[in-house]
C-alpha cells in the first residue's frame, strides 16, 4: 500500500497554479487558521492569546482573548477549529482544556475530562488540535498522543465516547500528532509529525489507511479533497479513490518551512500561514 501512494505521488500532474492575491500581516506568532464553512476566516495568534476573526477580504472583524486562565482567555493556545459550522474551538493545552466560542467569539463553554467518572483512556490533559463530526468532538491529547472523541450531548457537556491510535494501538501508534481535520465524506486524518505520517480513520477510530511523507507541514481539507503542504506545494488527495490525484503549485517561490498551517475556503482560495502574516492565494 505504502508503495503504491509513493508511486501514485510521483506521477502526479501538476497543471494547477496558484498566485498570490492578498495578504495581512497583523500578528506576532499564528499558529493554526480555520474557516466557519460560510466565508470568515479565524487566525490563533499565540503570543498574542487572541483569535482574530476575518471577512472573505482579509479585514478585521473582531478580536477576542487575552492570557489569562478565566474563560475566553487563553495561554499559548495551539489549534482552532471551525468544522462545526456552528462554534469555534480552541486547543488551550496549558489551561489544560479546550474552548468553545459562537461565531460571534462569545465564550460558550470550556471542555474539561480531569473527572474522577471519566476513564482514563478518555481523558486528556493538554489537547493539541480538535475536529467535530457530528456528533462527536475528536480531540489529539497531546500527552498521551491518542485522539479522544466525546459526545455532545448538551451545551456545558461532552460525554466521553471512545479513543484511538495511543500506544495500545493495531496499528502503528502516534508518536507526535499535531493536527486532525475531517474531510467531506466525515473520513479523519491526522498529521504525526514525528512520524512523517498522516494517518486516515472512519468516524468511529477505525483505521483506513496512512501514508508517508517526510516533508509534510501541515494538512487541510475542502470537500471531499485533503491537501498536504510539502516541500513542492500541495498535493491533492481524493478521499473516494483513497489516493492522491494531483498537485497545486505556487507561482512564486514558498519557504515551506516557515508555513504554520494552511487553509482551503473554496475550490479556488487558498491561504498560507506564517507566524506574523496570512496570504491568500487564486488558482490561475
Amino acid at each position: 500500500m505504502l508503495f503504491a501512494l509513493l508511486l501514485n505521488i510521483l506521477l502526479l500532474k501538476s497543471d494547477s497554479i496558484l498566485v498570490k492575491t492578498n495578504e495581512i500581516s497583523d500578528f506576532t506568532n499564528a499558529v493554526s487558521v480555520t474557516s466557519d464553512g460560510k466565508g470568515k476566516i479565524y487566525v490563533l495568534d499565540a503570543d498574542a492569546n487572541e483569535i482574530v476573526k476575518l471577512d472573505d477580504n482579509l479585514k478585521v472583524e473582531k478580536r477576542a482573548g487575552k492570557k489569562g486562565w478565566n474563560n475566553g482567555e487563553f495561554d499559548s493556545p495551539t489549534s482552532i477549529d471551525g468544522s462545526s459550522g456552528l462554534d469555534i474551538y480552541v486547543s488551550d493545552g496549558r489551561n489544560f482544556r479546550i474552548q468553545r466560542f459562537d461565531l460571534n467569539l462569545s465564550f460558550v463553554a470550556s471542555i474539561v475530562t480531569d473527572y474522577d467518572t471519566f476513564q482514563e483512556n478518555l481523558k486528556f490533559r493538554t489537547p493539541v488540535s480538535t475536529v467535530f463530526v457530528n456528533p462527536y468532538l475528536y480531540a489529539i491529547d497531546g500527552e498521551n498522543n491518542r485522539v479522544v472523541a466525546y459526545q455532545n450531548l448538551n451545551q456545558n457537556y461532552n460525554a466521553p465516547a471512545f479513543s484511538f491510535g495511543g500506544f495500545q494501538s493495531a496499528q502503528k501508534p502516534f508518536l507526535m500528532p499535531t493536527k486532525i481535520i475531517r474531510d467531506g465524506y466525515n473520513n479523519i486524518y491526522i498529521l504525526d509529525k514525528k512520524l512523517n505520517t498522516v494517518f486516515k480513520f472512519d468516524n468511529f477510530g477505525n483505521y483506513i489507511s496512512s501514508f508517508e511523507n517526510a516533508a509534510a507541514y501541515s494538512i487541510t481539507a475542502y470537500n471531499n479533497m485533503m491537501y498536504v503542504l510539502d516541500n513542492e506545494g500541495l498535493l491533492v488527495y481524493e478521499s473516494k479513490k483513497n489516493g492522491f490525484t494531483g498537485k497545486v503549485l505556487f507561482a512564486e517561490k514558498i519557504n515551506f518551512k516557515n508555513i504554520k498551517d494552511i487553509l482551503v475556503l473554496s475550490s479556488g482560495k487558498f491561504y498560507l500561514l506564517e507566524n506574523n502574516k496570512l496570504s491568500e492565494y487564486s488558482l490561475k
